[in-house]
């Protein structure tokens, strides 16, 4: 197509004037022509025509084909044809060099097709049949991926079985960047399936090994139980609502550092300083003498412990 022409077109789509650019766009053997009519079909809302077009597209597209697979894919996700569209972007994000700016655009585009699958089928689909063990796969390889679609992920794991990804796990509790919770959730999930295997992982610059198959949940380690028993005796007769609250913090500190071992002299030590960190998060007025007494230790090991306690709170 004559590159006069090729200009008007590029004008046309400027200004919002899809239909008049696609009436001028009729040599379908050119690749630039069948990527701008792309471009205006899809603009103009005309999916089902884009769909048919956008298959012989990227078939046959060399250098417009990372931009013809975009548009294909927003078109499948436009007749909610979401399974299919899934799977182009699984089988684009696997491959060993795809360029860093269409990367970053498809797992995007992953996410949001996982998300509105989600919510198409929340009503009619029970929830362990919303996403498979592939998409699940691809979420987690995905180092940008939305918050809210991981941990959708991760609970649809429970159901499934996490032996076939096993090699992505690995490397996700590995990865320094990865939220220490996931990891730990994913720990939870590997403990309950009962997976004999040896896991090494990252938290907070520390490595650890663990063997899931061997290895307590979270709030079956003997540190919680230890931990409350001293926040018991110093908090729940004096003040009930104030020692609930401190539970809940000690289940977030304890999933945060898992595998970490607590030892049992330090247990006095964790709940003298989530009771007085907890107090004073919500204004309430403490001494950290009377804690010492309390809890019998000494306000140093409190306050290195409160440090620590600040540390993981994000």
């Amino acid at each position: 197509m004559e590159r006069g022409v090729i200009k008007v077109v590029e004008e046309l789509i400027e200004i919002g004037d899809y239909q008049r650019a696609l009436s001028l766009l009729t040599d379908l053997q050119d690749e630039n022509v069948r990527y701008l009519r792309l471009v205006c079909l899809v603009a103009l809302e005309q999916y089902h025509q884009a769909k048919d077009e956008g298959l012989y597209a990227k078939m046959n597209a060399k250098e417009t084909y990372y931009d013809v697979i975009s548009l294909y894919v927003t078109t499948l996700k436009e007749l909610q044809e979401y399974e299919e569209a899934i799977n182009i972007l699984i089988e684009e994000l696997s491959m060993p060099y795809i360029p860093y700016q269409y990367e970053t655009m498809f797992n995007a585009a992953y996410d949001e097709i996982l998300l509105d699958k989600q919510e198409t089928n929340w009503q009619i689909e029970s929830k362990n049949q919303i996403f498979s063990i592939e998409e699940i796969e691809q979420i987690l390889k995905n180092k940008q991926a939305n918050e809210d679609l991981l941990y959708m992920a991760l609970d649809q794991l429970q159901q499934l079985n996490i032996r076939m990804i096993i090699p992505t796990i690995k490397d996700y509790l590995m990865d320094p960047q990865r939220h220490f919770f996931a990891k730990t959730l994913l720990l939870e999930i590997l403990i309950e399936q009962q997976v004999d295997d040896e896991i090494q992982l990252e938290k907070f610059g520390q490595y650890y090994d663990i063997n899931p198959s061997f290895s307590p949940l979270v709030l079956q380690q003997i540190a919680y139980e230890g931990i409350i028993k001293y926040l018991q005796n110093g908090l729940e007769d004096e003040n009930p609502t104030l020692f609930q609250q401190c539970v809940e913090f000690l289940e977030y500190v304890l999933y945060a550092i898992y595998p970490k071992e607590i030892y049992e002299d330090e247990f006095h030590i964790k709940a003298a300083a989530i009771h007085y960190y907890v107090a004073t998060l919500l204004a309430i007025d403490m001494d950290i003498e009377d804690i010492e007494m309390m809890y019998y230790c000494d306000k140093y090991d409190i306050e290195n412990e409160i440090l620590a306690l600040k540390a993981i709170e994000c």
